[in-house]
């Protein structure tokens, strides 16, 4: 029981961070595979890797620089859409997220080492300023979106009757782009990649089998990923094992076992 105290006071901020993001990222994951995007989720945290690599590479703060590139990412994946092109560019963003940002460090040894961590999770580097201001952002994207969804439904499923609702579907689809990319880029940057996208896939694959309507969707996504986050913390710390890719491995484990029973 001390033991599991004395881990709990070390590792708070990353659990904070991975809880918040776990609700962030299944209740925003549920419109996003609803919406047929789960690309955007594989793509967006390489370029925010990128972003990262140049500010490190430069001897800057990282957070701005991934901030840019993400945001031209973002422009350029809603001008994509215009033209029903997004299909070509999201893959496109993957791979150059992916190689860019190690060829950008390439023989900077210790940025290079700062980059691949990002990749595979930087769980025991999270400042308790850093989980608090995350949680906080976090907390409130996801109930932006929660508020919002039925709109990213009718853009999605029945864009013509969006137009003659006058919605205007280019600035929603910005915004929700912008809200989607926000919890990937606070995730990639505090946590890394790994949990980033497993929070923004894997809740909302798991429940959607079983619920029957999009607010129930949104909250059994929010409740399994914090279900995926106890149970991995309680796992790395049992198994010795690293925090996001217990959550992940968790997080799997379940999604296989809904799919199974569902059918």
């Amino acid at each position: 029981m001390n033991g599991l105290i004395d881990q709990l006071s070390l590792f708070w901020p990353a659990l904070l961070t991975a809880m918040t993001l776990a609700v962030a990222g299944g209740i925003g994951g549920v419109l996003v595979v609803l919406r047929r995007q789960t690309l955007l989720v594989l793509s967006l945290p390489q370029i925010v890797t990128l972003g990262a690599a140049i500010g490190l590479r430069m001897g800057w703060p990282t957070l701005p620089p991934a901030i840019a590139v993400v945001a031209a990412a973002v422009l350029l994946i809603a001008w994509s859409s215009t033209r029903k092109a997004s299909h070509l560019i999201l893959p496109a963003l993957f791979v150059a997220g992916m190689c860019l940002s190690i060829l950008v460090v390439a023989g900077a040894g210790a940025e290079l080492i700062q980059v691949q961590n990002m990749f595979v999770g930087i769980d025991v580097a999270v400042e308790p300023n850093q989980a608090i201001i995350a949680g906080i952002v976090l907390t409130g994207i996801a109930c932006a979106i929660a508020i919002l969804w039925r709109r990213w439904i009718l853009l999605a499923q029945a864009p013509a009757t969006a137009e003659l609702a006058n919605l205007r579907p280019t600035r929603w689809d910005l915004l929700f782009l912008c809200l989607i990319s926000s919890i990937l880029l606070i995730g990639t940057d505090v946590m890394g990649t790994a949990l980033a996208v497993v929070m923004l896939f894997l809740p909302a694959a798991t429940v959607l089998p079983w619920a029957k309507r999009v607010p129930t969707a949104l909250l059994l996504a929010g409740i399994a990923g914090l279900l995926f986050v106890l149970l991995g913390f309680v796992l790395s710390i049992g198994m010795d094992w690293p925090l996001s890719q217990s959550i992940g491995g968790t997080g799997c484990a379940a999604f296989l076992l809904s799919h199974l029973l569902a059918r």
